[in-house]
């Protein structure tokens, strides 16, 4: 897959976008905008996956549909290819991909790995066309079950539980949390986090269980075994650390992120986190032409929503590299959280200021940004453009070819099947 407009960007600075998630795709789109680079994403799927949207795939019908969106139309004059990173150079210049034995070259990098969650939060799925089989069984067996049981009461299983109790009315949904409170970060009122229990318990088949943990041995065996799939189906009786029993036929973990730090791990600098570290001006540690932004990089919370401000700063700052400008130090956004819990209700806290169902439901709930995202990425929902067009298959074959160093024909393989994008990785994870 490579995909590209008709403006001839050859002999342009190359730049390297590691991972086409949402900071990748934003910052992608603010240096592609004008054609002052030759800019190649890379990423292992042939889709962009809104995973803020992807939740509601548990209960309603076809709605992955509206959260894979073709990457055909998101650049200008750059290029997407479908492969598989392996490894970034320490020095930021290069990088390997699976199934290419030659390194890829670059003048700048942005590495934007992201982060992964279990399915049916993310899914590893390459191909989109293998996504649709996941959630309609997922589907089923939730349609089918008496009783669901939610671990963990951060904003994904708050939002899980959410979508199952509305959609499904006459299944008993428990919410198991250890905390005290739901949303344990630090960067949340008390006040929005009550907002967020109150708007579970709004639900008359909900139970929100807090301060315990479920404590079941068979359970914890059965966890390990399922791995990154975090959910287990049949029939089971749990009880939790405070000696409260409940029944499931579906359980989920919703247990937090990991990030996804093959491609760097043992090449560059990282955190405690397993981050990428960076500066002030999100420049990696110890380089000046790579930079990292989004879930990957050490700087705020892993949401979408700061992925924009900081492919602002990126783009800023690699054009002023490029004019030989002073770079802008990165100022951190102010934490801010839209929380759905079914489509007609939710909370949110923007600005310190918390808001209820109402306009939770009016900025997000109803179509959980999916209508925002296939805008981004310049598509219609209900008129997707899945192949890219000749025209544009032929001038991304120039432009990658300048970018990558390949000939015609390497190109053109690429093209059709992407760089070596059949290895196989584990559900719910990246090798980028």
């Amino acid at each position: 897959m490579g995909t590209s407009s008709s403006k001839d960007v050859q002999g342009k600075p190359v730049v390297l976008i590691v991972g086409g998630g949402y900071a990748g795709v934003f910052v992608a789109k603010l240096l592609d905008k004008n054609g002052d680079f030759n800019v190649v994403i890379i990423d292992r799927k042939n889709y962009f996956l809104h995973n803020i949207g992807l939740l509601r795939g548990c209960a309603v019908e076809g709605w992955e549909a509206r959260c894979t969106v073709p990457y055909t139309k998101v650049l200008k004059y750059g290029s997407i290819v479908q492969g598989e990173v392996e490894s970034i150079a320490e020095d930021g210049k290069s990088i390997t991909v699976h199934g290419y034995d030659k390194p890829i070259k670059c003048d700048y990098m942005v590495v934007c790995t992201g982060s992964s969650y279990a399915f049916p939060c993310k899914v590893a799925e390459a191909d989109k066309k293998n996504v649709a089989a996941k959630y309609q069984a997922l589907r089923k067996s939730v349609k089918e079950a008496k009783s669901v049981c939610v671990v963990g009461g951060g904003a994904v299983g708050i939002e899980l539980s959410g979508e199952i109790a509305y959609h499904f009315p006459d299944t008993q949904v428990t919410l198991v949390h250890s905390g005290e409170t739901l949303l344990s970060s630090t960067d949340h009122s008390a006040k929005f986090k009550q907002a967020a229990l109150t708007s579970l318990q709004s639900f008359k088949n909900m139970k929100v269980l807090l301060g315990q943990k479920v404590k079941n041995e068979s359970l914890d065996k059965k966890a390990l075994q399922a791995g990154a799939t975090t959910f287990i189906e049949g029939h089971q009786t749990l009880e939790t650390t405070k000696g409260n029993k409940m029944e499931a036929d579906v359980t989920f973990f919703c247990i937090g992120t990991k990030v996804n730090n093959r491609s760097f791990a043992k090449t560059l600098t990282i955190d405690a986190q397993g981050r990428l570290e960076v500066n002030e001006f999100l420049q990696v540690k110890g380089l000046e032409r790579a930079f990292s932004i989004g879930d990957c990089a050490s700087i705020e919370g892993k949401m979408g929503y700061f992925a924009k401000f900081q492919a602002q700063n990126v783009a800023k700052n690699i054009h002023a590299m490029e004019k030989k400008k002073k770079l802008t130090p990165y100022k951190k956004a102010e934490p801010a959280m839209i929380l759905p819990t079914g489509p007609k209700g939710g909370c949110s806290e923007i600005k310190g200021l918390v808001l209820g169902n109402f306009l939770t439901r009016n900025i997000k709930s109803a179509d959980l940004f999916c209508s925002v995202y296939w805008g981004e990425l310049n598509q219609k929902v209900n008129k997707p453009q899945e192949e890219a067009t000749e025209q544009r298959m032929k001038k991304s074959q120039l432009s990658l070819e300048a970018a990558m160093g390949m000939t015609a024909e390497e190109i053109k393989a690429i093209q059709e099947k992407g760089l070596g994008s059949e290895k196989k990785v584990e559900p719910g994870q990246s090798n980028t």
